[in-house]
């Protein structure tokens, strides 16, 4: 609020401070039970508030404000290793509002309600709201399944014999909701088509290594062991990571290392 120069301008939103308040602990009551698909944003109203105040407040406060600058970077800084938690793969620069903040004017300032996020990650997101027919995509600090294992891949002949990484949800112990889930979490991100997009780069990757360093002396195991490790290393410790998915996909593909590239 201190943002707010004038001190007639804050008077409405200190009056409305408590309402915001209990709004936010719903947010959390929901994301505790993994309830966001039940989140409706008529019950997230701020009744002293129009319905653009919150907007407002976080448009011209928060996220334009240099005053607020250490705020925003704090928040940005949940990211492990700087890392955009929706894909894994891009620089968390932006904060997306995982509710909309046009539809959920109690939660538009809630730090729980800020993820960071890369660039594309925002904008495949838009303003995408959970409901009983669109399961909730994960929440970084809430969702347990950034730690399950549940991203496969497997490696096809594509068009005109070139080999291309299609991604896969697969969880060790069926669960359909969370699958459900999963699923919706990488069609709002535009996962399944960006992860084969940049496995493309990886499949060049090793076909150049084949060109350029071992040639024929590569065999089918000096192969299998080169993508086993590359898998690890490419993977970074995380338990879903495409690079890690797309090695593994190369490595067990008899097709691809016997018949495309004919080791033996």
């Amino acid at each position: 609020m201190k943002s707010i120069k004038k001190s007639d301008d804050r008077i409405p939103y200190l009056a409305a401070a408590p309402t915001v308040q209990a709004k936010c602990d719903a947010f959390e009551l929901l994301a505790s039970n993994g309830q966001f698909d039940e989140a409706e944003g008529r019950n997230f109203k701020v009744a002293e508030l129009n319905d653009s105040a919150m907007v407002d407040l976080y448009d011209k406060q928060f996220s334009r404000n240099q005053s607020t600058e250490i705020l925003r970077n704090g928040i940005k800084n949940a990211a492990k290793n700087a890392l955009c938690p929706y894909c894994g793969e891009g620089f968390a620069s932006e904060l997306d509002h995982y509710l909309p903040k046009t539809k959920f004017a109690g939660t538009t300032v809630h730090p729980a309600n800020l993820v960071p996020a890369c660039g594309d990650c925002n904008f495949a997101k838009l303003a995408y709201k959970p409901g009983p027919d669109k399961p909730a995509i994960l929440h970084p600090y809430f969702d347990a399944a950034f730690d399950l294992p549940w991203l496969t891949a497997t490696l096809a002949n594509g068009p005109l014999g070139t080999p291309v990484v299609d991604f896969g949800v697969s969880l060790p112990v069926p669960a359909p909701e969370l699958e459900a889930r999963l699923k919706q979490h990488m069609t709002v991100f535009k996962l399944w088509e960006r992860f084969s997009t940049w496995s493309a780069q990886s499949l060049d990757n090793f076909a150049t290594l084949l060109r350029t360093e071992y040639g024929a002396s590569m065999t089918l195991a000096r192969a299998q062991e080169h993508l086993q490790l590359t898998s690890i290393q490419q993977s970074g410790g995380r338990v879903n990571s495409w690079e890690g998915a797309a090695h593994m996909a190369m490595l067990e593909s008899e097709w691809y290392l016997s018949v495309h590239f004919g080791l033996t």
